[in-house]
């Protein structure tokens, strides 16, 4: 009587099903996503003008409660006509807050000033608790 013996076959060893994998993946995309928290940022909080109907909306501001910020073509900063750095800034208008509670702080860019220097101005001023600000724009 002869045995036979059975060949293995090597080369169908035994598969991994991964039809299920697809659904797992998306399953942990879907729960990474519902998971995750967003950081809710704060910026400044503008009211800005509406039409102007009437002399009523019109804010007269004496001249010593303005403390103006201007940023130059050039990119330079200065605060009442006086060249200050950016790190300067934040120091400079809590000074003048805490001395005037009136103060009014006006922001005017120029066209050609870099949209960056007018946003860390604006970071500057929120950082000092200017509450009360104005962008200032006009033709040149």
């Amino acid at each position: 009587m002869s045995v036979m013996k059975k060949k293995k076959n090597l080369g169908s060893m035994g598969a991994l099903n991964t039809s299920a994998m697809a659904d797992i993946s998306f399953l942990l995309l879907i729960f990474f996503i519902v998971s995750t928290i967003f950081a809710d940022e704060q910026g400044l909080i503008m009211i800005l003008p509406g039409p102007k109907n009437n002399q009523d909306d019109v804010v007269k501001v004496k001249e010593s409660n303005i403390a103006a910020i201007r940023i130059g073509f050039d990119n330079s900063i200065t605060l009442d006509k006086k060249p200050v750095g950016i790190n300067q800034l934040k120091n400079l208008i809590e000074a003048r807050i805490l001395a005037n509670e009136k103060t009014v702080v006006v922001l005017e860019t120029h066209p050609d000033a870099h949209y960056g220097v007018m946003v860390a101005c604006l970071d500057e001023l929120k950082l000092a608790n200017a509450r009360k600000l104005t962008l200032k724009t006009g033709k040149r």
